[in-house]
């Protein structure tokens, strides 16, 4: 071996190293991916709880696990209209579905089609237009326009910002992309290409080609950029082949592709922006992993594997032309790269395989030119924060998308009467079972997030009718209370506390409340979920991710987290009697105009866990007639107010039970200027305001 290759083999290894340093490593990658799959699996029963027939697909390098937190990628979301269906033979039409046929001509280019309306009730087309969007061309066929989606979401969040769009994504935010996409009937004719062109066999793996040949393919809203129809083409998507795919990569390929990524974010995004995009770089990974022996992928070889990518992209820019993994016929650089672009690409690509590779060490990203001079390493206490700072980054999602999933189901009860908002949370426990009892395990575990905040609802719902026909709270709908309590921590117990001191049994609620506040610790954290309420949340503190790190994610977020505490109209007797104006905080036309429909929490009663629980505390202790305790629980409340650093999501709900209790002690002054102090915070939507008009009357 020359000197040159152990010089290389010794770079590769300490890249290596470096890479497992930041958190490439199969076990954040397994992390990133459960933590993922779970978030699409609870969006997807989300929707059907809420009606709407959507799975929900993560693709791309979140749930690949082929990221840094350097990197900053966003998160792609795709939402499979299920309602809808494309065919691509009168053979495949199906009743009682949206169907559209797939037409193409020899003019149409590679990848897209044009979408027919035809009709639901009998396979015949259809002769008139259904949306404002659609068009009628020279032969009567009504197509479907891929504009009409982002009319919709332009409806749906115009009170939010302005739209982002990247190729067929449509979002409002630059963290997360949002692509909707239709499902085929069948797999497009380019795409069964994939399976029958010769490969030396050790990748794909068989049977990932097996599962790819039986997972759906979609046609999502994208057209050719140079096309004069672009605005009605329809784009054939892989993405759950490539997802597949990509999950078949060893550790050392996934490091590969990680370093390429970087190194296209580093020097050549510059030149040319995202032209040349990630997914060239991982097409070039994707055929240099099936043309190469599988020995060669080691990790005292990762800079000349990396170089041989390098080398595939070089050609296709040579010749003009980059294939498709999975679909034949198609040129990625078509629409993307001219000619003078390739040049720039090809001369920066020139210069870092001229140098072995040596920019690497001009890495700002994640540190990584840093870590890689010698004799430096990270040290573990850095590498340990990495891995927590991914956790902080990923995990958030899953409690706001419960709590906010179960906000949307119960604010549609608001208009309904008791016995109709009762039939619908047991509807909506009865889909869940059956979810959890013959579901995926990612099923189960997602249902059962779900789960116990459903029978806190209808626990809570049933007992504030009891409440108001001063009736006992039946021993059944304790049980109910029970099943709710693995919800999390500690939000659904408080919901108990608070039915037992309205409905008079204060010695039980203080017994309930003495129990909560000894769950409180380091490793717990409160996660608010709503929209428009946390200027000063705080981030998970490193105990609290441990907690993550060392055990099940779902585990976490029931005993090491908090949610907001939330009641509905139903549930009102339940709640402390000024509480219950917090329901009421949109009282303007112009609160009204500074909602959107993602502010459904605002039509209830919404508390953080802390001081509710001390609020809760003194109004029971006050009751009870005990006066030290009640008045230090006071404190506990005035110190959480008034922390240094802010508090928690519902920074005017504190401040209104704040309030109250000087109220109780006789001390107007103080409440005034806690309610004032409240509109200052929130000018709107705030029902401290009615409470200063009460002071003035």
């Amino acid at each position: 071996m020359t000197s040159y290759e152990e010089s290389q083999r010794n770079m590769s290894r300490h890249l290596s190293r470096v890479l497992d340093d930041i958190r490439v490593i199969q076990d954040m990658t397994d992390l990133r991916r459960h933590i993922h799959l779970l978030r699409e699996t609870l969006m997807t029963i989300g929707n059907k709880l809420q009606g709407y027939n959507q799975t929900v697909y993560i693709v791309g390098s979140q749930i690949e696990g082929t990221t840094t937190v350097g990197m900053d990628s966003d998160t792609d979301n795709m939402f499979i209209l299920n309602n809808y269906l494309v065919v691509f033979d009168w053979a495949e039409w199906e009743k009682d579905k949206i169907i559209m046929l797939a037409i193409r001509d020899n003019t149409t280019p590679p990848q897209l089609c044009y979408l027919q309306r035809l009709r639901s009730d009998m396979p015949l087309k259809m002769d008139q237009p259904v949306n404002p969007t659609d068009e009628v061309d020279e032969e009567g066929r009504v197509l479907v326009s891929n504009k009409w989606i982002d009319d919709e979401l332009w409806e749906i969040g115009k009170h939010i910002g302005p739209m982002i769009s990247h190729g067929p994504s449509t979002s409002f935010s630059d963290k997360v992309d949002l692509v909707h996409a239709f499902p085929c009937a069948s797999m497009p004719e380019e795409c069964e290409f994939f399976f029958r062109r010769p490969r030396p066999g050790h990748y794909p793996k068989p049977e990932t080609l097996e599962r790819a040949r039986r997972c759906p393919t979609f046609l999502v809203p994208q057209g050719h950029p140079f096309s004069e129809h672009k605005h009605l083409q329809w784009r054939i998507s892989t993405s759950l082949w490539e997802r597949f795919l990509v999950f078949d990569f060893t550790a050392e390929q996934q490091h590969v592709y990680v370093l390429l990524k970087i190194i296209r974010k580093s020097f050549i995004k510059p030149v040319v922006g995202d032209n040349l995009s990630t997914f060239h770089i991982k097409t070039a990974v994707m055929f240099t992993i099936e043309s190469c022996q599988p020995d060669i992928w080691r990790s005292d070889n990762i800079i000349a594997c990396a170089v041989n990518c390098l080398n595939t992209l070089l050609r296709w820019i040579r010749i003009g032309k980059c294939p498709h993994f999975t679909t034949d016929g198609v040129n990625l650089f078509e629409g993307k790269l001219d000619k003078r672009k390739l040049i720039k690409i090809e001369d920066v690509i020139t210069q870092i395989k001229s140098h072995n590779m040596w920019c690497i060490y001009q890495i700002q990203m994640d540190m990584l030119g840093f870590h890689l001079l010698p004799d430096i390493r990270i040290l573990d206490d850095r590498r340990h924060s990495n891995q927590l700072r991914i956790l902080r980054e990923i995990l958030f999602f899953i409690p706001r998308f419960v709590s906010l999933t179960m906000s949307t189901l119960m604010s549609d009860s608001r208009q309904q009467d008791i016995y109709e908002a009762v039939h619908g949370i047991i509807g909506h426990l009865q889909f869940l079972h059956s979810i959890h009892n013959s579901g995926s395990s990612l099923e189960c575990e997602a249902a059962s997030l779900f789960l116990p905040h459903m029978y806190g609802s209808l626990a809570s719902t049933l007992a504030s009718c009891c409440i108001a026909r001063q009736l006992p709270v039946p021993q059944f709908v304790i049980n109910l209370y029970q099943l709710s309590f693995t919800s999390d921590l500690m939000s659904t117990k408080l919901k108990y506390a608070s039915m037992l001191y309205c409905s008079g049994q204060c010695a039980a609620a203080a017994q309930v409340l003495t129990h909560c506040e000894g769950l409180l610790g380091p490793d717990v954290h409160h996660y608010c979920t709503c929209d428009g309420r946390q200027p000063t949340y705080k981030k998970q503190s490193d105990a609290h991710l441990e907690a993550g790190l060392n055990g099940n994610i779902t585990e976490l977020l029931k005993s090491h987290s908090t949610l907001c505490v939330m009641f509905l109209i139903h549930e009102r007797c339940c709640v402390p009697e000024h509480l219950q104006y917090e329901m009421f905080r949109t009282m303007t036309h112009e609160d009204q105009q500074l909602r959107h429909f993602s502010n459904l929490w605002m039509d209830q009663v919404v508390i953080d866990c802390v001081p509710f629980l001390h609020y809760l505390q003194y109004l029971v202790y006050r009751e009870l007639g005990q006066p030290a305790r009640k008045m230090a629980a006071l404190q506990k409340l005035r110190d959480y107010v008034f922390q240094p650093g802010g508090i928690g999501g519902h920074t005017d709900t504190a401040f209104h039970v704040l309030a109250h209790c000087c109220e109780l002690e006789n001390e107007p002054d103080a409440a005034f200027d806690l309610y004032q102090e409240s509109v200052q915070h929130y000018p709107r939507n705030n029902i401290a305001s009615w409470h200063l008009n009460r002071f003035l009357q």
